[in-house]
């Protein structure tokens, strides 16, 4: 016969694996978006190409990636604003945003596996 201890233990488990395969994809495809529309926001303007540029790709099921520019889009200057070169100084816009939510999904993230954890420990207080 197994513990409560031990039931509280598998249920947990179970709960990491189902917060992995049906939370996880979506919480990135919402941090993505975030900090896109975070980055437009603070990218600088003088015709609007680069704002209009960003995208996100889905790599896979757990990674997403943001870009300004490249391939297709006739902008091929967001590495420049965003860092600098010899003759302009950097204009930083995506890597603030990556900063900026990072700080809130991390919060996010916490609080939302606290009332998770908090839910399965009920279950067995009943």
């Amino acid at each position: 016969m197994k513990t409560d201890f031990a039931r509280f233990g598998i249920s947990v488990n179970r709960m990491s694996r189902n917060v992995t395969k049906t939370d996880v994809p979506l919480a990135l495809d919402i941090l993505a978006q975030r900090i896109m529309r975070h980055a437009v926001k603070m990218a600088p303007v003088l015709t609007g190409a680069l704002r209009a540029s960003g995208r996100v790709k889905r790599t896979n099921q757990y990674q997403r990636v943001i870009q300004f520019g490249g391939s297709g889009t006739g902008v091929d200057y967001a590495t420049f604003i965003e860092f600098g070169t010899f003759r302009t100084r950097p204009q930083p816009f995506l890597r603030p945003a990556v900063l900026k939510e990072k700080k809130t999904m991390t919060r996010r993230f916490n609080v939302d596996v606290q009332i998770r954890f908090d839910q399965v420990a009920q279950q067995f207080r009943r």
